[in-house]
């Protein structure tokens, strides 16, 4: 397997093709992975594999085993209704800065991201819709102007990708069926709310639709986390 043409050190770029294997789910949540399986998948020497699994397993995406190596934490519908209510706290502070800072033409794009979003979901391309999701997301929290509120939001929504990353594969095979479709339009309806509690420049409303907002999604999140695991 070659590695990809980048610069950087050697153990960032196996980090990088360790997580995209476990969001892609070829590494699924529950397998055992080695430094040796690794070294020799990728034709590398041990240490900066080593070194990249280390570093997973300090993000919390990977877990040490007592026979050695690590296996891929397997995470539960508790952990996503846990990750999603802090980051439910944290995003309400965010809109609620973002509010009165979001200059006419940000506040055009976000309407701009919400009307495409509704277009996406009606054309069923999930990838897509949630980039859009994503940027909605992501244009509020870089105008709230709050550095450290942007980093701990970073690390705390990565871990939700990676906690979600089985539904989404499930998603995208059409195993979910209509209450995922249903959470998607929810979360469309969310959106748009919270956009008109912005264009009213009501920063109260924003913070609580927004907090709103990812309460509800932890919980359909879960849901279907379960419903997943069903035989």
């Amino acid at each position: 397997m070659d590695l990809p043409s980048r610069t950087g050190p050697l153990f960032d770029q196996i980090y990088d093709i360790l997580w995209s294997r476990i969001l892609s789910g070829e590494i699924g949540h529950g397998t055992r992975v080695s430094d040796l399986e690794w070294s020799k998948k990728l034709d590398v020497s041990r240490t900066p594999v080593r070194e990249a699994m280390r570093k997973l397993q300090q993000d919390g995406i990977l877990l040490p085993l007592d026979r050695g190596g690590y296996e891929v934490r397997r995470m539960e519908a508790g952990d996503l209704l846990n990750l999603y209510r802090c980051r439910a706290a944290l995003e309400a502070l965010a809109v609620r800065d973002a509010a009165t800072r979001l200059g006419e033409r940000d506040i055009g794009r976000l309407r701009s991201l919400v009307d495409d979003a509704q277009t996406v979901l009606e054309s069923d391309d999930l990838d897509r819709l949630f980039e859009l999701n994503t940027a909605f997301h992501n244009m509020i929290l870089q105008a709230c102007g709050n550095v450290y509120l942007e980093r701990l939001l970073s690390d705390l929504r990565r871990m939700i990708l990676f906690a979600r990353s089985s539904l989404m594969i499930a998603a995208r095979d059409r195993q979910l069926g209509p209450a995922y479709k249903d959470h998607l339009n929810r979360v469309q309806n969310d959106h748009r709310e919270i956009l008109e509690a912005i264009v009213a420049r009501d920063a109260d409303a924003a913070a609580a639709r927004m907090e709103r907002h990812l309460f509800s999604t932890g919980d359909d999140m879960a849901q279907l986390a379960v419903g997943l695991r069903r035989p």
